[in-house]
């Protein structure tokens, strides 16, 4: 009788090879976009002397600094067709004594101006009144408010929400920052759809630093 020798193959079996590729690609795809999607943005660092102004953003934001009225803008779009948006605004020079004792004076002064400026009257709502905290050596006093975006023209910057109706608000966080020496800074966080905007705005807030020289 004749022995069965087993099949050899010089080379392994197409299919086989191909089903193994196959997989490997989708894996280092899946790999690829996991990672793109988890990733976050660098910080930079921004510095103003003029105001007394620390603080750092992520990259995707864009800043802009008006020296006339010593206002920084801080603006970040995301999204399909950059439709999520939010926006923040840091009013005046912080090394300049403010004129209110509390902080929560500043903020309602700075609500009734709203109110003001857009004719508001009842339609603004406060939903948070002023509460202060002790954060690290600042004391920071923070209030939301809602303004009706019918208030708002269609080309209004501060609406960041979009669209214009009778029930579709815009949501304002209001900050009182002062530090020991009573320098005072008022920060406007104008919240969009986007929870991952609104919570890069948060850490721009949580970074500001007060620096003003104390010498005379």
């Amino acid at each position: 009788m004749f022995g069965y020798r087993k099949k050899t193959y010089v080379f392994p079996d197409w299919k086989s090879s191909w089903y193994q590729l196959n997989f490997l690609t989708n894996l280092l795809l899946v790999t690829f976009l996991i990672s793109g999607c988890s990733s976050t943005p660098s910080k930079q660092l921004y510095e103003n002397p003029e105001s007394g102004i620390n603080l750092e953003k992520p990259e995707n934001w864009d800043l802009a600094f008006y020296e006339r009225s010593g206002t920084i803008v801080l603006e970040s779009e995301n999204g399909i067709g950059n439709k999520e948006s939010a926006r923040i605004e840091i009013n005046g020079n912080v090394c300049a004594d403010t004129t209110f004792n509390t902080p929560e004076e500043d903020i309602q002064a700075n609500i009734d101006r709203i109110r003001n400026l857009y004719y508001l009257g009842s339609a603004l709502t406060i939903v948070q009144e002023p509460i202060r905290v002790e954060t690290g050596d600042y004391e920071v006093t923070k209030a939301i408010i809602t303004i009706p975006t019918m208030s708002l023209s269609e080309d209004e910057v501060i609406n960041q929400v979009g669209d214009r109706g009778p029930d579709i608000f815009q949501t304002v966080e209001m900050f009182a920052i002062r530090d020991s020496d009573r320098n005072f800074i008022m920060v406007y966080v104008y919240k969009g759809n986007s929870e991952e905007l609104n919570a890069e705005a948060q850490e721009i807030v949580d970074s500001i630093q007060i620096t003003c020289s104390t010498e005379p």
